[in-house]
């Protein structure tokens, strides 16, 4: 419908127009400080209902979720994550040994093993394999009991959603994502060195692990720590934060996965970035 000349002499139809691209600019701050806000107070929510593990039958419950949740996002992401260990570790790590002076191969493979591996490729492919394969598959179950209403039915039977479904995944999270910083930075050695003896046999496997063990800190061990915990912790908040949000249309589903996936890539990087920064740069 177009604006006659009459409505666009009204004393406020120029501010109105000038009002557009304010509310374009204020609409999505809004956005995402409430988001913020919001996965703040789940946060809180979860430490809070962490009292409730202090009961004996209802840690036993709490545990044997957790343990499904260790399996379902630890153990059984492992090979996804070891098949691209294995291809970084083959590709990438092995071909040191083509370009570094022998003499100096040992040293300068621990050293660079430790600043692309450990540091920075292995917290982030881990963390980008627990948002694809783990984190999307919580949001898409939350959204659906939210559109069956099964929350109701829990709440009307006196049992806590949020020991049930929150709980579990924001103390498995952590431990799983750290989990694959592990066996990540494991593989990507093996198949390093895998290479590495096939075009020198004489390549010396404890020299090679020893160069790498060398170069790694506390420092750098509280570092990866402290990503898998934070990451880890905030992929799991995400997840049901948005899952939670599922109301009344099938629709929304895939709504709630495709902004929960886009926002745990946003803070996890941001995270792993800021960690970096603070820790490494002098």
């Amino acid at each position: 419908m177009n604006l006659s000349d009459h409505d666009q002499d009204q004393p406020g139809y120029h501010g109105l127009t000038l009002l557009g691209p304010f509310k374009l600019m204020i609409n999505p701050l809004a956005s995402i400080v409430s988001t913020i806000l919001e996965l703040i107070g789940l946060i809180s929510v979860a430490l809070s209902a962490s009292r409730l593990l202090l009961n004996k039958k209802r840690r036993q419950i709490f545990l044997s979720l957790f343990f499904r949740q260790i399996y379902n996002t630890g153990v059984r992401a492992l090979y996804i994550n070891g098949a691209v260990a294995i291809f970084i570790g083959a590709l990438l790590i092995s071909r040191l040994f083509d370009y570094l002076p022998q003499q100096v191969f040992s040293e300068q493979f621990g050293y660079f093993f430790m600043v692309v591996v450990f540091r920075e490729l292995g917290p982030l492919i881990s963390g980008i394999i627990l948002i694809a394969r783990s984190a999307t598959a919580v949001t898409a179950e939350i959204g659906y009991l939210r559109l069956r209403r099964e929350f109701q039915v829990l709440n009307g039977l006196g049992i806590s959603p949020v020991f049930l479904f929150l709980l579990p995944v924001f103390f498995a999270f952590p431990l799983s994502l750290l989990l694959m910083f592990i066996y990540f930075d494991l593989v990507v050695f093996l198949s390093s060195y895998a290479v590495i003896w096939l075009s020198d046999p004489s390549a010396d496997f404890v020299v090679l692990l020893l160069s790498i063990l060398d170069q790694i800190s506390l420092n750098e061990i509280a570092i990866n720590a402290v990503k898998a915990l934070l990451g880890g912790m905030m992929i799991g908040v995400i997840s049901i934060h948005f899952g939670a949000k599922v109301e009344d249309s099938f629709s929304e589903v895939s709504d709630a996965i495709s902004n929960s996936t886009t926002t745990q890539l946003m803070v996890f990087f941001i995270i792993n970035i800021l960690l970096s920064l603070l820790a490494y740069t002098q």
